[in-house]
């Protein structure tokens, strides 16, 4: 080639390199931005990485001859905070690809972002279809324990039980919710768009049969309840499970149990009973007994530890609240309200948002008091009196002194909460003899205290602060009404 031909040669090569270059640079991802990746499943906290230095200082590695800044996997799945111990890891990518491997062995595995891949992993230690790329989640599933968990229950057994991981490993039904609609006219004509989320959503007979006509009682952490048909959806969101109803526009969020065809009988009923009678001029007496839920009554009743409980009319199943806390049950039952309406949804809230049984009683200008051993509970609108500790060590020997005295001062409303069963089966456990003998002893007290009464007396219990899962033993309590 002549000197005259070489030139425009080279400057063709220069110029096919520059624009070869721009091509490559147009149709590569440009790490300017970095899409979300985020950690969910059976975790406290939802991490969303959107920085590979998000979590600290990278680590160099060397992968397949090339070198990579990356971070440990083990580190972000720390960051997310399991919430039981992690036995399977899902990497999910933006085409539905998915490798799994388990929780365990994953010194050497680590989590990268390039140009080309976008985020991508690489397990030194584990077969080559690991390394999954273009992430956009990874999935911790718990070895079956979740307090994010949902729970199926009916009146007798648990149907099954399963955490938000083990929900993102099962077939879901991606829906459309539409989130909203906007229109604008222009020129005589209506341009109109609609909004949707996409919802990962699963039926409950997706898990376990369900009757059909079967109603349901729906429970959130917050202290929703919802009476529903089993028509609507529940969705997996992040670290936590949803239920939505298409037709109606519902939504409940964070769900800990449902009830399928739940008992008629409420703790809230205590309201709505007592008012009754206080309005027909009766008297009414309110026994709560902290940790006796409806299977320990019938254990108890069944092997001779309850004889006065044994004697009187049987208690129907009621079903409780959640939270479980005895602040929340005490205040789902004198106002007859769910959590959520009567504003005590945890053990630190003990002020009222609506008027409770003892309001009520001092409106209609009766007499009214509550009265219970241990911490006070509640800051109700009439001073409630609160026992201490005996030198016994046994706060409802004193109750129990108190509450006769005060049979004899013409109240119109008692309500008296035990705690001595709780108390001593969150130390000991509901076998144990001084749980046994705390039963027996709450039941003498409640045998004299009934037999100097002389209006309406409505026995219940409640889980006790200690118990934190939704399960039949901790819902469901024992409910009576005397005489």
């Amino acid at each position: 080639m002549n000197r005259r031909n070489w030139l425009p040669a080279i400057g063709l090569g220069l110029l096919g390199f520059v624009l070869g270059g721009l091509a490559g640079s147009i149709l590569q991802p440009t790490p300017g931005y970095i899409p979300p990746l985020k950690v969910v499943g059976d975790v406290a906290r939802v991490v969303k990485l959107e920085d590979p230095e998000q979590l600290g200082k990278l680590q160099h590695i060397s992968y397949d001859g090339h070198e990579y800044q990356a971070i440990k996997l083990m580190d972000i799945i720390t960051a997310a905070q399991p919430v039981a111990a992690p036995k399977q890891i899902y990497l999910v990518g933006n085409d539905g690809f998915t490798s799994s491997f388990p929780a365990e062995g994953l010194e050497k595995s680590y989590i990268a972002f390039t140009a080309q891949n976008g985020w991508e992993a690489i397990n030194l230690n584990h077969p080559v279809n690991s390394n999954a790329k273009m992430l956009k989640e990874i999935v911790v599933v718990s070895d079956g324990s979740s307090p994010n968990g949902l729970t199926l229950i009916n009146s007798e057994k648990e149907l099954v039980r399963v955490t938000p991981g083990q929900l993102y490993t099962r077939t879901l039904l991606e829906y459309l919710y539409a989130e909203g609609q906007a229109a604008i006219e222009k020129q005589g004509k209506t341009y109109s768009t609609s909004v949707y989320t996409q919802r990962k959503v699963f039926r409950l007979a997706d898990l376990t049969p369900v009757p059909d006509g079967e109603m349901i009682l729906v429970m959130g952490a917050n202290g929703e309840q919802r009476f529903l048909e089993p028509r609507g959806y529940f969705e997996v969101k992040d670290n936590y499970i949803n239920y939505l109803d298409f037709d109606e526009r519902r939504q409940l969020e964070k769900v800990k149990g449902v009830i399928v065809n739940p008992p008629a009988t409420s703790i809230m009923d205590i309201y709505y009973d007592a008012r009754h009678y206080l309005e027909n001029g009766e008297k009414v007496l309110v026994l709560v007994l902290d940790g006796l839920t409806y299977s320990l009554y019938k254990h108890a009743l069944e092997r001779g530890q309850m004889p006065f409980l044994k004697k009187v009319a049987p208690a129907v199943k009621s079903v409780g609240v959640y939270p479980l806390e005895s602040n929340v049950w005490l205040a789902a039952m004198i106002t007859g309200a769910a959590p959520e309406e009567n504003g005590v949804v945890s053990e630190k809230q003990r002020d009222l948002k609506m008027p409770s049984l003892l309001a009520l009683a001092r409106q209609w200008q009766k007499q009214a008091l509550l009265l219970h051993a241990g911490p006070k509970l509640l800051n109700s609108e009439m001073e409630a009196e609160v026992t201490g500790k005996n030198a016994n060590k046994t706060a409802d020997k004193e109750l129990y002194t108190i509450t006769r005295d005060k049979l004899e001062q013409d109240y119109d409303l008692l309500i008296v909460r035990f705690q001595d069963i709780a108390s001593n089966s969150e130390l000991y456990g509901d076998e144990a003899e001084a749980t046994i003998s705390a039963m027996a002893m709450t039941d003498q007290y409640l045998q004299e205290i009934v037999k100097n009464w002389s209006g309406k007396v409505i026995i219940t219990g409640s889980p006790g602060s200690a118990a934190q899962e939704f399960t039949c033993d901790t819902i469901f309590v024992p409910y009576l009404c005397l005489k």
